[in-house]
C-alpha cells in the first residue's frame, strides 16, 4: 500500500481508531483532531526514517514511545501541541541529533522532561519553544548543554515552572529569547546577557515574588553596548516603582513594552532611547504622569493600556513629532488629552484609538458638551472611540 509514500496528513477524523503499519518511506506526518492515539503509534511502529512530526489534539496521546524516536535519528522537526494528557518525552529524545524544532505547547499535563545522560545532546537544535504547559514545574540542568546553534528559546506561560537553569554560555546563539509570563519562576538566567551579540528579541519577567528588584536588575547588566537588540518586552511587580536603570541605556532599542511596574512616572532617561519607534505601557497601576518632556524623534506608535490612575497627558506630547499612531485602552478615569494645539501639531498622527475609557470616550465624542474634545482630534484621518469608528 503507497510503496513511496512520503508525506501525510490525518486532519479531522476524531473516530479513527487505527492506521496502516506498512508506510516505512513515510518522511512528514501530521495528525490532528484524532480521539485515539493509535493511528499515531501504528503510523509509526515500522517508520526508520521520519523528518517532520506535527502531533495535534490528539485527545489520548500521552506519550511519545521511546521505541519511535530511538529509530527515527533523522527527525528535524517535532511539534506537540493541544494535547490534553499528553505529559511526557521519552529519554531517546537525545538520540535525536539531528533535531532542529521542538515544540511542546498547549499541553496542560506536560510535565516530564528527561535528564540528558552520557553524550547525547540535542546539538542540532535551532527552535525551542514550551508554550502553556502548565503541568511543567522543572526543566533539567543540562539540558541546552552542546545546543551551541539554538538561535530561538521561548519558554512562556508556564503558570507552575519553578526551575529553568539557563546558563547563557551553552546558547551562544540566541537572537531570540522570551522567558515571560511564568510567576512561579525562580532561576534567572546566567552568565551575562551581554554575552549574547547576536540577541535582537528580549521577553523576561514576571519571576515569582521571591525574585526582588535588585537581583531582576542585575539580570540585565551590562547590556548596554548590544546594539544587535531591538524589541525588548519586561514585566515587573506592582510594588517596583522604578525600572531597571540600564534599559533607559539602549540606544538602538526600536521597541519596548514596559508591563506591571509600580512606576507612577516615566524616567526622565526615557529619552535617551533615539531609536524608539514603539512604546507600550501596559498594566502599571500607578502610572499617573506621561510626560515627553525631552524629544524621542522616531517614536511613531504610543500604547498605554490597564493604568487605572491616568487622569491626563501632558503637553509634552508635541515632542514624538513622528508619532503615527496613538492608543489608549482601559484607563478608567482618564479625561483629558493635550491641547488643541499641541494634538495639532502632532501632523503625522494617523490613527488614534481609545477603548475602555469611559470619561475620554464622552468627552471626545459629545460634540455639544462644553468639555468636548473633538475639535482637538478632528483633524486625525481614522479615530476609533469604543466601539464607533470615524474618518475625517
Amino acid at each position: 500500500m503507497f510503496p513511496g509514500l512520503e508525506k501525510l496528513t490525518i486532519t479531522e477524523c476524531s473516530l479513527l481508531k487505527s492506521a496502516p503499519t506498512q508506510l516505512e518511506t513515510l518522511r512528514e506526518l501530521e495528525i490532528e483532531r484524532v480521539d485515539s492515539e493509535m493511528p499515531l503509534l501504528n503510523l509509526c511502529s515500522n517508520l526508520t526514517c521520519l523528518v517532520d512530526l506535527d502531533v495535534s489534539d490528539v485527545k489520548e496521546l500521552t506519550c511519545l514511545p521511546d521505541e519511535m524516536l530511538r529509530k527515527n535519528v533523522s527527525l528535524q522537526r517535532l511539534w506537540i501541541s493541544d494535547c490534553r494528557k499528553f505529559c511526557e518525552l521519552p529519554q531517546s529524545l537525545y538520540n535525536l541529533h539531528s533535531l532542529e524544532s521542538l515544540r511542546i505547547s498547549f499541553c496542560p499535563n506536560f510535565s516530564s522532561f528527561p535528564v540528558p545522560s552520557g553524550e547525547n545532546y540535542l546539538t542540532s537544535l535551532r527552535r525551542l519553544h514550551l508554550l502553556y504547559c502548565d503541568g511543567l514545574t522543572s526543566l533539567p540542568n543540562g539540558m541546552l548543554e552542546q545546543c551551541r546553534s539554538l538561535k530561538i528559546l521561548r519558554v512562556s506561560n508556564c503558570k507552575n515552572l519553578v526551575s529553568f537553569p539557563l546558563h547563557v554560555w551553552e546558547v551562544p546563539s540566541l537572537s531570540i529569547l522570551d522567558m515571560s509570563n511564568c510567576p512561579k519562576l525562580i532561576s534567572l538566567p546566567t552568565g551575562g546577557l551581554h554575552h549574547l551579540t547576536g540577541l535582537w528579541d528580549l521577553k523576561i519577567g514576571p519571576f515569582s515574588e521571591i525574585v526582588d528588584f535588585e537581583a531582576f536588575q542585575l539580570i540585565f547588566n551590562g547590556i548596554q553596548p548590544l546594539l544587535s537588540l531591538h524589541t525588548l518586552w519586561v514585566y515587573g511587580h506592582g510594588h517596583w516603582d522604578s525600572l531597571p536603570y540600564q534599559l533607559m541605556q539602549l540606544s538602538s532599542l526600536i521597541e519596548i513594552r514596559l508591563s506591571d511596574f509600580g512606576i507612577d512616572d516615566l524616567p526622565h532617561s526615557l529619552c535617551n532611547l533615539t531609536s524608539l519607534e514603539t512604546l507600550h505601557l501596559v498594566g502599571c497601576k500607578r502610572l499617573q504622569h506621561v510626560d515627553f518632556r525631552d524629544a524621542m524623534p522616531k517614536l511613531h506608535y504610543l500604547e498605554i493600556c490597564g493604568c487605572p490612575l491616568l487622569e491626563a497627558l501632558s503637553d509634552g506630547l508635541s515632542n514624538p513629532v513622528c508619532l503615527e499612531m496613538l492608543i489608549f485602552w482601559n484607563c478608567e478615569i482618564l479625561e483629558r488629552l493635550p491641547s488643541r494645539d499641541v494634538m495639532r501639531s502632532l501632523t503625522k498622527l494617523q490613527f488614534l484609538k481609545i477603548k475602555d475609557c469611559p470619561q475620554l470616550e464622552e468627552s471626545c465624542t459629545n460634540w455639544s458638551s462644553p468639555n468636548s474634545q473633538w475639535s482637538n482630534i478632528s483633524h486625525i484621518p481614522k479615530i476609533k472611540v469604543g466601539g464607533r469608528i470615524f474618518r475625517t
